[in-house]
């Protein structure tokens, strides 16, 4: 499995897909890995695109030399690894921290985006429910969520030291202003269930009305995990969406 050498971070990522295919820049959710936060999605895009499959700094197969994140430099990791593989735009999707991951993407090299998929992310720091839940916290995971905390394990090279990198963080980023969303013109699709436990509804519908070019999408009865609990109809959207693209 391939490992590129960025400036300030040595990324695992894999390509998989027709390499004629138009380039598909698939971001995970904090504390997953490529292969385990899209595996329901692998299969069904790769027939279509050529998929782009890094591991976030911290995460999977990639280090951190910084020992800390910062959702802007994760952007830039994402941005350096397309000029890596030779890619001027590509196709973006993220979920949860990584689609906050792909937001400063969009913002910060918008150049770079040709289209942009949001799933269940928040814009403000404010406005997700996980405050009172002490939801970084490895003792309560350990306690109420062995089966998360096995994967952490699994998964990770260091589970408590990511805990803390995602805590640190969430504390701060992102906080988006209205006007700083300006740069994100790129045609944009944004998805989330209606029952979400972490992000609100709300925050989905309330970037839909500020981005000039976007397109809302809610998933009845779903929770976070959106694309994982209901990935038929979470790649029908996105499949459609993406074919929409091609005749604009």
């Amino acid at each position: 499995m391939p490992i590129v050498h960025l400036r300030s971070v040595d990324l695992h990522y894999e390509l998989i897909g027709p390499d004629e295919a138009e380039p598909l820049l698939l971001i995970h959710g904090a504390t997953s890995t490529f292969r385990s936060g899209w595996r329901h999605q692998i299969p069904a895009f790769s027939k279509h695109y050529h998929l782009i499959g890094p591991d976030l700094r911290g995460h999977g197969g990639s280090n951190n030399p910084a020992d800390r994140l910062d959702l802007r430099q994760m952007a830039d990791d994402m941005a350096e690894l397309l000029t890596h593989l030779g890619y001027e735009t590509a196709h973006v999707c993220g979920h949860s921290g990584g689609a906050s991951t792909a937001l400063f993407l969009a913002v910060r090299h918008p150049e770079r985006v040709r289209t942009l998929i949001l799933v269940s992310n928040n814009f403000e720091k404010d406005r997700v429910r996980i405050g009172k839940l002490d939801f970084w916290n490895p003792e309560r995971i350990r306690r109420d969520m062995p089966q998360w905390w096995r994967q952490l394990q699994r998964l990770h090279r260091d589970p408590v030291r990511l805990l803390r990198w995602w805590e640190e963080e969430d504390a701060i980023r992102p906080n988006f202003q209205p006007h700083e969303l300006a740069p994100v013109t790129m045609p944009t699709l944004l998805l989330n269930g209606d029952r979400d436990e972490i992000i609100p509804l709300e925050q989905t519908i309330k970037l839909y009305h500020i981005l000039p070019n976007a397109q809302l999408g809610v998933i009845p009865g779903t929770g976070h995990r959106v694309h994982a609990l209901r990935p038929g109809l979470f790649n029908k959207l996105v499949l459609d969406f993406l074919a929409r693209q091609k005749h604009v």
